[in-house]
């Protein structure tokens, strides 16, 4: 089970009476999971050092306990997914290497790597791309298993199962004029993100860019401030076409609005979703679809991400 927004029961009124407990602010106590108990959780986890994505499952219910550790208050958030035995995969998918875009001097790869299944798909992506006049940057696909989760790495990350890429950070929301991507909001936290051309067969589009400015407060802390500006530029829609491969984009955190870091963000993670089954593709299946169970279970997090289900309590 996973608390999220949207959830009404008496294990959210729980929740929110042990965050009032311990200082945050989830609004009224009334088991309904809604924006204030939203913000209260990820006030949390930030302050816990944890992955910060506003739900509740069970690392964030495991430090919730921790932090309450009163016997004055009894809240026993118990969110641990029953065992399961996963099976192995009797054939590994090999990890290969592909090949990504530098764009100028702002920083990234030449390579990207992921796992067989989902670098033939990006590979098709990158011939598309390419056909268009475009390029993809790269941050990074496949993390190894010694890389620790935080407060902008979940420990169920599509990039230890090599699912998942992402574009350079320094190539979108930096400069509408020159950046390679324009990222346009489409609300909901989400955005559309945009690849410039100068391709000819390509139509011109006026795109509202957003774009980050960072400033200091009165006590010097960092914050960003989101911006937009029309921009008008032969470009083709980057998240439309890497859906047709399969890629998914994932939501901003609530925080990046809020003057969070940068790293909120998330308009360069794209994520191949196909095959994965709700309620039943378990995190430790896709696991083992690249390592052996000897080495799977040497991962820090094996022992509480490898029973997550798809669309239960993995994302």
């Amino acid at each position: 089970m996973i608390l999220r927004e949207g959830t009404k029961n008496e294990l959210v009124k729980k929740l929110q009476e042990g965050l009032a407990y311990l200082g945050y602010h989830p609004g009224p106590i009334d088991g309904h999971f809604g924006d204030m108990t939203e913000d209260a959780v990820e006030a949390f986890q930030k302050k816990s050092k944890i992955y910060v994505d506003g739900t509740v499952g069970p690392s964030t219910a495991g430090m919730l306990n921790r932090a309450l550790g009163s016997p004055k208050i009894e809240l026993h958030l118990d969110l641990k997914a029953p065992e399961e035995i996963i099976p192995d995969a009797p054939q590994k998918l090999k990890w290969v290497r592909c090949p990504a875009d530098r764009f100028q001097n702002r920083g990234g790869f030449t390579r990207t790597t992921l796992r067989e299944d989902t670098a033939a798909a990006y590979n098709k992506l990158y011939e598309e791309v390419h056909a268009l006049g475009g390029i993809i940057t790269s941050a990074g696909g496949r993390r190894g298993l010694g890389g620790k989760a935080g407060a902008s790495r979940s420990k169920k990350s599509m990039h230890y199962v090599g699912r998942a890429f992402d574009m350079a950070l320094p190539t979108g929301m930096q400069n509408p004029s020159t950046d390679p991507y324009l990222v346009e909001n489409a609300g909901g936290r989400k955005w559309t993100v945009w690849c410039r051309t100068e391709n000819p067969d390509v139509a011109e589009q006026t795109i509202e860019a957003s774009y980050v400015v960072t400033k200091k407060n009165s006590k010097g802390k960092r914050y960003t401030i989101v911006k937009t500006k029309d921009v008008t530029c032969r470009a083709f829609n980057f998240t439309v076409l890497a859906s047709r491969h399969g890629f998914r984009s994932i939501s901003a955190r609530r925080s990046f609005f809020k003057g969070g870091a940068y790293g909120g963000a998330e308009w360069w993670h794209f994520q191949w979703e196909n095959h994965l089954i709700g309620n039943k593709t378990t995190f430790g299946e896709e696991l083992l679809k690249v390592y052996t169970l000897q080495k799977a279970a040497k991962f820090i997090y094996w022992g509480e991400a490898k029973n997550c289900k798809w669309k239960v309590n993995w994302f």
